[in-house]
């Protein structure tokens, strides 16, 4: 994870520095495809403002807390962003099972044994033949970043070919032509 410190009206000392990268590493603890964070302390007369924003994929998160101190103020914002990024996995956690509660409910089968195919070494083939959805790039590209999935195959809203985003390793989309 990418860490961003600056320091308005105040100059960052190497061990606030040193004290801050260590304290917004552990964040990834909640989440491990964190991409970067930016502190920004002020300092307004007496007192500091800590603000804190994480990225991650579909994930953008601001925290602000102020304090005399400015390692409390740290403090004080990491616990705030710490409970958003709870909240934001058990979130995650219940669409999940929602999802899969409704797909049993609409008599969709979550695995359906006619569409299998076991080979001999054991690997099951899940065939399927979904229609591709009519979408611009860009929107392609906001769907795919805010799902968990690792692909969108969709049908270009220009010329109509189908087209594949996928979500590389270092957190960038590719697209697939298929022409």
């Amino acid at each position: 994870m990418q860490i961003t410190i600056k320091g308005r009206h105040w100059k960052v000392t190497p061990d606030y520095r040193e004290y801050a990268e260590r304290r917004i590493e552990k964040l990834q603890r909640y989440f491990s495809h964190l991409i970067s964070a930016q502190l920004t302390v002020t300092e307004e007369g007496y007192r500091h403002q800590a603000e804190l924003r994480i990225f991650g994929n579909g994930l953008d998160l601001t925290g602000k807390a102020q304090d005399p101190d400015p390692k409390v103020a740290l403090d004080a914002v990491l616990e705030k962003q710490e409970r958003a990024l709870k909240r934001r996995k058990e979130q995650i956690k219940d669409h999940k099972k929602k999802n899969a509660r409704t797909l049993r409910k609409e008599g969709v089968p979550v695995n359906a044994p006619e569409d299998m195919e076991r080979r001999r070494d054991g690997i099951q083939i899940v065939r399927s033949k979904p229609k591709p959805r009519t979408l611009s790039v860009d929107q392609a590209v906001r769907m795919l970043l805010k799902s968990r999935e690792p692909v969108l195959v969709f049908s270009d809203r220009e010329d109509g070919g189908v087209r594949v985003a996928y979500r590389l390793e270092d957190g960038q989309v590719g697209l697939l032509e298929l022409d």
